[in-house]
This record gives C-alpha cells, sequence and structure tokens, in this order.
C-alpha cells in the first residue's frame, strides 16, 4: 500500500511539473549575445573565434511548441599561419554578416523556472564588411596589408543555410549552443561552405 502511495505522489507530482509552465501563449523578445567558433570548408584553414549579438522574437504556439526568429550581427572566417619569405605570418578572414535565422521549436517544461527547448530551421545572411587580415610586421613591412573580403572578385555577400539550435532556460535566462552550415558557396567556382559552432545566452523579456 505505501509502494502504491508513493508511486501515486510521484505521478502526480511529474504531471503538475509539467503542467506549470512560465512560457505561455504568445509574442515575446529578448536580447541574445554569445561566441562563434567558425571555419569555412575545403580552404585548409583553422577555426577562428567569433562572436554574435542581435536581438530574439518568439511567438508561442502553446507552452511546448513555437517559432523562433531573429536579426543578430555575427562575426565569421578562419585563419591560418603561413611561411613567406622564411617567417611565420597570421592570415585571418574577418567576415561579418547581418543574419536572420528563422526556426520550429518544442519546449519541455520541468518546472514554474526550468525548462529544455530544441529548434532547427534555415537562417537567410548578408555580408556587411569583412577583411583578410595579413600581419605585415612580420615580413618587416610598414602599412595595411589588409585587403577586402566582400571585394571586387572578393566572396558572396549573401549566405544562406541551416541551423540547429538547443538549450536551457531558467527564470527567462536561456543557455544554449548551437550549430549552422552555409548552402551558399562563400566564393563563385569554389566548393567552400560557412560553418559555425556557437555558443551563447539570451535573455527574454
Amino acid at each position: 500500500m505505501k509502494a502504491k502511495a508513493l508511486l501515486l505522489g510521484g505521478l502526480l507530482a511529474c504531471t503538475a511539473l509539467t503542467a506549470n509552465a512560465q512560457v505561455k501563449k504568445g509574442f515575446r523578445a529578448g536580447i541574445t549575445a554569445g561566441m562563434n567558433v567558425t571555419n569555412i570548408t575545403d580552404m585548409n584553414m583553422d577555426c577562428r573565434i567569433g562572436f554574435n549579438a542581435g536581438a530574439r522574437f518568439e511567438y508561442n504556439f502553446n507552452p511546448n511548441l513555437y517559432l523562433g526568429w531573429g536579426v543578430q550581427w555575427s562575426m565569421k572566417g578562419n585563419m591560418k599561419e603561413v611561411e613567406e619569405r622564411g617567417v611565420n605570418v597570421k592570415v585571418k578572414d574577418n567576415a561579418h554578416y547581418l543574419e536572420i535565422p528563422v526556426n520550429i521549436g518544442g519546449r519541455i517544461n520541468l518546472s514554474d523556472d526550468l525548462s529544455l527547448f530544441g529548434e532547427t530551421g534555415p537562417y537567410f545572411a548578408v555580408g556587411t564588411c569583412g577583411k583578410i587580415k595579413a600581419d605585415a610586421s612580420a615580413l618587416g613591412q610598414t602599412g595595411s596589408a589588409d585587403t577586402d573580403f566582400f571585394g571586387d572578385n572578393g566572396a558572396n555577400r549573401f549566405d544562406a543555410g541551416w541551423g540547429l539550435r538547443a538549450g536551457v532556460e531558467v527564470s527567462s535566462f536561456q543557455i544554449h549552443m548551437g550549430y549552422e552550415y552555409g548552402f551558399t558557396k562563400v566564393w563563385d567556382n569554389t566548393s567552400a561552405h560557412n560553418w559555425n559552432f556557437n555558443v551563447g545566452v539570451t535573455y527574454m523579456f
């Protein structure tokens, strides 16, 4: 009898935890920021650290299903040390994009203040600025050795791909990680594509 009572009590507790949800039907917005670990395929280059920051929006159809989208600034690219004139020179590709991700997501509410979420969907991005930087001082030169990443015969400004995002929300703070892969070629007549692993924090109002 005692075992049955404990089992019934446990089931009731689980039901209560699931039923109580902080996120209700409707619209909400927030701010987000994080770190990118990014590279460009087929270039034999190393990953580099970038950043992302922007605004986040959600429309919750119910406590468990939502549409999420945003507008964010995201720095991508890669880097490598190359030997030139017997000197190791660090070359960095810094590419800045204005990015709009659109995701469909699901949420599991564990309590009033704790939930798990995951989402997936496309992203669309436009290159705003970028530089290919070389350490000219390592060669005993002065001035800038930078070139425009999106300049003449440079990278395509438009990028689009698919992303995944998952995390935990605690009292309106979301801690999340994600991955993006670009379907658009970075340069024409190549097989180079952007990819980006990211982690971040979002505060939803």
